[in-house]
């Protein structure tokens, strides 16, 4: 193994003085007028700053390059420029207002052609597949977020609940897998993808992270030939196997939508029904549209799975960790409910529940560099009539809209001729936030509170409103807020309806066990480690009820 690893290293060296090269002449290309104006810390010919970053809590270390250097900040890797933003404002003038030109990506370089390609829509170009799917696929979710996804999500949360009763050690892993079953679900009508939806889901997420692949910091090593790369090698194979996966649910759909046996309630189906009525009464597609729908509602499928796993975990430790909001928020769902299992037709009548949902989501960030909220951007050449220091960013840049950022502008700051003169801050900055570090649902639910809004049983929401830019920005906006409004509020309210979450013990000691509640997989998108935590039923009338509730769906399951 260590003489593969040295192999390795002498091929990349060709490589990186290759890189090392095309930066200097870049450099002389550029000459006096490309000095950029924005700040940032001292960048070190070839490799910019990339010794200095941890390649597992990455945004940690442009947090504290953040308080130096302020809410607009430029650095460096390995001849990649990157611009890191940590205002709101800031955000929403690059990445909203210019989405025409900041809402491209950038190559991931452990994945095969995924700019271009018909395989990962948010991580796509701007092209004419992109367009495309995502036309669709906003359609389609919208249409389902009106029929509140046809009881999928409650039938599931009936199961789940049975699943933490019964097997409460294994809530991690099985949380991971009622938010594949909802995906799958919707997607093919086939529930028991579920386990494999999330782990192909969370070995994607390993593919596209900075944490992943070694050639997602060391791009030159992916240029080693392909009988000595490793890395190829590997994701050819797992992608074929993932898109074989798709194509072969997509032929399995239309089989049965030609036998009349597919739900009309998946998105196949929709996608089919619109074949068929267009006049493509066999379903008989070539290849390259085959590709196109599968790789459409696979990804849609996989997505669905990363955006909400993470989050629901992070929920449990918050109800774990704060137990006082635990209780508010199941006497709330208590008085609304009673004994039955909340669905979404009770949310406008628990505004605490959806305030402990969405202050989990700004307390412990799935997304704190903002990776799957359309935070990498191509530029193009921007205009002259725009402010100096944009004009500066170079065609090929990287821009970084940062959550885990806490940086408000000084008082003194004079920068009034320039949009730096914007004081909003992301989701950990005191004067939007106060006290961010803490976990305070009541900031939505209050009035005094910067993000309180009302009325309350339309706020809070992840769909709108104030302090929600987990979703991203602009043309590159998230399409999934809908099915996340939903499933997260079902699942959580009815897990605080069935159970108490607590504090796991020591058997020795009777003392709670501590954790650190940041551990994370350290994924673009992120889901905490596992950690200790009892699951017990609010009382043996409440057991009852999650059994039988789950035994009026378990047909329809098809466990």
């Amino acid at each position: 193994m260590e003489s593969v690893r040295v192999l390795i290293l002498y091929l990349a060296v060709p490589s990186l003085l290759f890189s090392a090269l095309r930066q200097i002449l870049s450099w002389r290309n550029k000459g006096p007028s490309a000095k950029t104006t924005i700040p940032g810390p001292k960048q070190y010919p070839v490799v910019g700053r990339v010794h200095d970053l941890d390649r597992f809590q990455m945004w940690k270390k442009f947090k504290e390059w953040a308080d130096i250097y302020g809410p607009i900040y430029r650095t460096s890797m390995l001849g990649q420029q990157f611009v890191i933003v940590s205002d709101e404002k800031i955000a929403q003038e690059l990445l909203t207002k210019r989405g025409h030109i900041y809402s491209g990506r950038p190559q991931i370089r452990a994945l095969f052609g995924h700019k271009t390609g018909a395989g990962y829509l948010a991580l796509m170009d701007r092209t004419e597949i992109w367009t495309k799917q995502r036309k669709w696929v906003h359609a389609a979710m919208a249409d389902f977020h009106r029929a509140h996804f046809h009881g999928v999500i409650e039938e599931e949360v009936k199961r789940y609940l049975a699943v933490l009763m019964l097997d409460p050690a294994k809530f991690h892993s099985n949380t991971r897998e009622h938010c594949g079953r909802i995906m799958s679900r919707l997607a093919w009508d086939d529930a028991s993808m579920g386990k494999e939806n999330g782990d192909s889901a969370d070995c994607t997420l390993t593919q596209m992270s900075v944490s992943g692949p070694l050639v997602n910091t060391m791009t030159p090593l992916w240029s080693i030939p392909w009988a000595l790369n490793p890395w190829k090698k590997y994701e050819r194979a797992r992608e074929d196997k993932q898109r074989a996966w798709w194509l072969n649910s997509l032929k399995v759909a239309k089989q049965r939508y030609l036998r009349g046996t597919l739900p009309t309630e998946t998105w196949s189906f929709r996608y089919l029904d619109g074949l068929y009525k267009a006049g493509n009464t066999t379903l008989e597609q070539s290849e390259k549209d085959e590709e196109f729908a599968s790789c459409m509602l696979g990804f849609h499928n996989l997505v669905g799975v990363i955006t909400i796993c993470g989050p629901m975990q992070f929920f449990l430790m918050a109800m774990t960790l704060n137990p006082e909001w635990q209780k508010k928020a199941q006497e709330e769902i208590d008085r609304v409910c009673g004994d039955r299992m909340p669905t979404t037709a009770d949310s406008p009548n628990l505004p605490t529940v959806r305030a402990c949902l969405k202050e989990t989501l700004r307390w412990r960030s799935g997304v704190p560099l903002g990776m799957f909220a359309t935070v990498f951007a191509f530029l193009i050449r921007p205009k002259k009539t725009m402010s100096t220091w944009v004009r500066k960013i170079a065609a090929g840049t990287i821009v970084l809209a940062c959550e885990w950022l806490v940086l408000p502008l000084p008082p003194s700051a004079n920068m009034s001729i320039d949009i730096c003169s914007l004081k909003r801050s992301m989701n950990r900055v005191a004067e939007v936030y106060p006290d961010p570090e803490n976990y305070h649902p009541e900031r939505y639910l209050e009035p005094g509170w910067p993000t309180f809004q009302e009325p309350l049983s339309r706020y809070p929401n992840f769909r709108e409103g104030k302090g929600m830019h987990t979703f991203g920005w602009g043309r590159r906006t998230c399409l999934g807020q809908h099915i996340v409004d939903d499933e997260m509020f079902v699942s959580g309210a009815a897990v605080l309806w069935a159970f108490h979450l607590t504090r796991k013990r020591c058997p020795s000691t009777g003392q709670e066990i501590d954790f650190d509640s940041e551990a994370t997989n350290a994924h673009v998108i992120l889901e905490p480690l596992p950690f200790p935590m009892d699951i017990n039923p609010r009382g043996d009338m409440r057991a009852a009820h999650v059994l039988a509730g789950y035994a009026g769906v378990r047909e329809k399951l098809k466990v």
